[in-house]
């Protein structure tokens, strides 16, 4: 969740006049959030997810399914409707997202080091829909919100619902297929994001996603509409604006840890683990009404949200603000940091003289390279030493796989804090309480048994881009310690194990069955959970994006030509909506007596 505080955006241009008081103020609070709350210790292990849910209106006699510009006239009635909920367990916090047809829930509170609560995950998530679904159902019989990571033909005309005038007249980055108002009139910073983002790069969005060559699609294939666009590139799905990547729908879970040094090692620990999840999370086969040769959305939205200049992007090792997780931050792992990422070096110098450590130093000063897209008029110039605000605004603006959180000056309760980001949204809630929860607990192995996962940094990035791939979570290899050595390995092999392996889901039974405190009905849930990881590593059970392709592939109307056309978007979107909503089992993705105990009161 990026910081909403809720203001008057600076242009562009302001901003770039500011840019010097505003990092020296960011820099400022750094060092005084360093200085603060480096000794802090024996803070209690608390963790939340956060969803990204979108909303569609199914038109059943002409059979189409279009996104519902809705988002901001749900919330006010959702949140007074939360308002009033004096059960702590059954309160939900919702937020606008960047685009009007997605809203984001969390838990009101965060889930505690209870066993038990990881037993509430699901239940929590279900309500979350049910909320907003009963809201929908109150106004209309055809209206729905879904777990969905990329809608299917967005970026097409007639997507949405009401329908909306498009070209370049109607965006501020002259996009030809995403207008400015799929934008949530009431979120803080979207517009002025999106705005500055095109003026500070000086050039429009350009993304590029590799087709799926069946076998009547054209060959080349070139994307008729962009036809005299010099950035297109053959066989190639091209979008072009900010907010293609906007609309996208993720999953994520922060982790407040005991102390620094433990959220330190935690990071360096769960950095690897970033392309494994979004491998087994993989859920976005389809862009802008086409079958890519890709399975998630994280490339996508670093080029979406890329903000360099043409020469910025020919600088070595200058990537997109949106990328993989550039470094780890323990010292004794700097020898693995071996991508040159570059650094404001009197940053560093700074951060150094004042007592971090070095790497940790680097890994700030490389935040300190970035300019900091939206910056409020209000809190332009701190009226005190209290607040963090542009620190934790320039933190928030940069969309690693990972973002250390450090605690805010204003906050005593807060300690320090772990963002994992690379994970797609899934179907059901099931399967989204089963990844967080998996990932939960092995925040816990980790700490448990000591682990060392750690990779070159080089390697990791090679495996953000191997979980891309078409199936790859059963046909590829990813680089994993095991140990003291590191080695190519299948999905099955890390998540299941092998001969000089445990394998994550059986380290993970391990810790389990050591646990005396872990009550009957979470025992049963957290073994489901394990079982859809493990069979979905095994190939038994297929992941989002290989169900959504088979689905296209055998659909009647599928013309082998890699168009996915309005009525096969419409029978996918409505089984996604049966199966999420428990209407009809999907064998391929759940098996049906993969059933849980979920409960919103924990025992």
């Amino acid at each position: 969740m990026g910081l909403l505080s809720e203001g008057n955006p600076l242009s562009w241009t302001e901003i770039k006049l500011a840019l010097q008081h505003i990092r020296s103020y960011a820099l400022d609070e750094l060092i005084r959030t360093f200085n603060k709350s480096k000794d802090r210790q024996k803070d209690a292990f608390t963790w939340g997810d956060e969803v990204e849910l979108t909303l569609v209106r199914f038109d059943h006699d002409n059979k189409y399914v279009q996104l519902l510009l809705k988002g901001h006239q749900l919330l006010p009635i959702v949140c007074e409707l939360n308002d009033k909920i004096n059960d702590e367990a059954c309160r939900i916090a919702w937020h606008p997202e960047a685009c009007d047809f997605v809203v984001e829930g969390v838990p009101s509170q965060p889930y505690g080091f209870l066993p038990s609560h990881f037993n509430i995950v699901e239940a929590n998530m279900k309500l979350r829909r049910e909320q907003i679904q009963q809201i929908l159902c109150q106004q209309s019989d055809c209206e729905y919100i879904l777990n969905i990571a990329a809608f299917p033909r967005y970026g097409q005309r007639q997507c949405t619902y009401p329908p909306l005038e498009y070209g370049p007249s109607h965006s501020v980055e002259k996009s030809l297929c995403y207008p400015d108002a799929l934008i949530s009139p009431i979120h803080p910073r979207t517009k002025s994001l999106s705005k500055n983002t095109n003026e500070r790069r000086q050039s429009k969005a350009s993304i590029n996603i590799p087709i799926f060559k069946d076998c009547k699609t054209l060959s080349p294939f070139r994307d008729e509409l962009f036809k005299d666009d010099p950035d297109i590139k053959d066989d190639n799905i091209h979008l072009d604006s900010t907010t293609a990547g906007w609309g996208c729908c993720c999953l994520q879970v922060t982790f407040q840890c005991e102390s620094f040094e433990e959220s330190i090692y935690l990071y360096d620990q769960l950095l690897p683990l970033c392309p494994i999840m979004l491998c087994l999370s993989g859920a976005c086969p389809i862009w802008r009404g086409y079958l890519s040769d890709i399975d998630c959305r994280w490339n996508v939205l670093s080029e979406a949200a890329d903000d360099r200049t043409i020469e910025e992007r020919k600088e070595r090792n200058f990537l997109s603000r949106f990328s993989s997780t550039p470094s780890y931050l323990a010292d004794k792992n700097k020898h693995l940091n071996d991508f040159n990422y570059p650094v404001n070096q009197s940053v560093v110098s700074k951060l150094i003289d004042q007592g971090m450590p070095e790497t940790l130093s680097r890994h700030f000063g490389h935040l300190f390279i970035r300019d900091p897209l939206v910056v409020l008029k209000e809190f332009l110039h701190p009226i005190d030493d209290t607040t963090s605000y542009h620190f934790e605004n320039l933190n928030s603006l940069v969309w690693n796989s990972l973002r250390l959180k450090p605690p805010p000056l204003d906050d005593n309760l807060m300690g320090w804090r772990i963002e994992f980001r690379p994970m797609d949204i899934q179907i059901s809630d099931f399967e989204n309480a089963a990844l967080v929860v998996f990932l939960a607990l092995l925040t816990r192995v980790i700490i448990t048994y000591g682990l060392d996962l750690t990779i070159p940094i080089s390697q990791v990035n090679k495996n953000m881009n191997i979980a891309h791939y078409r199936d790859s979570a059963r046909k590829e290899k990813f680089y994993f310690r095991h140990g003291n050595q590191i080695s190519e390995m299948f999905m099955n092999e890390i998540i299941n194990g092998t001969q000089d392996f445990l394998g994550l889901v059986p380290l993970t039974r391990k810790y389990i069955l050591q646990r005396e405190d872990i009550d009957a009905d979470t025992r049963h849930t957290i073994e489901q959970y394990l079982s859809l990881i493990s069979k979905r590593a095994a190939g038994t059970l297929l992941t989002n994006a290989s169900w959504i392709r088979q689905f296209v592939l055998s659909h009647p109307s599928y013309k082998q030509d890699s168009i996915v056309s309005q009525e096969i978007q419409y029978d996918l979107v409505w089984k996604m909506q049966q199966i999420a909503n428990g209407h009809e089992d999907c064998p391929q993705i759940k098996y049906p007596n993969m059933d849980t105990h979920t409960e919103l009161h924990p025992k």
